[in-house]
């Protein structure tokens, strides 16, 4: 007779796991069992446990209301970057495919950025930007918020609203264009590190648009920093972009 499995262990040790998928599927209780797991202690387990439901939810999307406040809690929880990227990446499946569930949530998970501790802002910053890759008409609640970090006197705000306003270009354009200029202002930033990743997140949305590549390249070809750091981002994203633009059809 085949031994019974024993979900935990196997979730821990990341082992079975597409038996465990099928056997989730088709019985009830299996599936409840995963549920119960996502408050695991080991990172490990809820992490498997997740991944595994989100596959499942594909086909059974009534999962995502009762999953959406069990993912806030472990997002504020999380310990571990590649459990926190997993419940991230929940987030953006359901902005995808059920956006009503996320829309009342952006706020709520903003606040948590705005208030929280060095590991809360870290975690929900994940869960932003999963959100505004998958969906960025989402983050029009948000939107002036993130226009106020570009302008913020922290290091830190100026780059997450950087991180999430290039997570939303990676969908649509449309939503990344009213914040180009206070982008292109950040070049001038005081802060070396600041003035890199504008560089590059210039670079990343000239990528995706033809019209915005040759002004990014005219505008880097002209820039001069002190900075060897930001020099470098200017001379890797010329190299990038230039060859883009030469293998674009005419």
């Amino acid at each position: 007779m085949e031994e019974e499995l024993d979900i935990r262990e196997s979730l821990a040790n990341s082992e079975d796991l597409d038996k465990i998928l099928i056997m989730a599927k088709y019985d009830e209780e299996v599936l409840n069992e995963l549920i119960g797991l996502l408050d695991d202690d080991l990172w490990t387990v809820a992490k498997n446990a997740l991944s595994i439901i989100l596959v499942i939810a594909k086909s059974k999307p009534e999962l995502y209301e009762p999953l959406i406040k069990k993912l806030f809690a472990m997002i504020k929880k999380s310990e571990a970057i590649p459990l926190t990227q997993e419940i991230a990446k929940a987030f953006g499946q359901i902005a995808k495919e059920r956006p009503e569930l996320i829309r009342s949530m952006i706020p709520v998970l903003f606040a948590n950025y705005r208030i929280g501790d060095a590991k809360t802002k870290i975690n929900v910053s994940y869960a932003l930007e999963e959100i505004a890759r998958a969906n960025p008409e989402l983050m029009g609640v948000i939107a002036r918020d993130f226009a106020e970090m570009l302008t913020s006197k922290r290091r830190e705000d100026k780059l997450a609203a950087l991180n999430f306003i290039e997570a939303m270009g990676e969908n649509n354009f449309k939503f990344v264009s009213p914040y180009l200029p206070r982008i292109i202002s950040l070049l001038h930033d005081r802060d070396e590190i600041v003035r890199a990743s504008a560089v590059e997140v210039l670079v990343h949305l000239a990528t995706l648009n033809d019209k915005l590549r040759k002004v990014i390249i005219r505008r880097l070809e002209e820039f001069q920093d002190q900075s060897k750091l930001v020099m470098k981002a200017v001379r890797e994203g010329l190299s990038r972009l230039t060859l883009l633009e030469r293998s674009r059809p005419q």
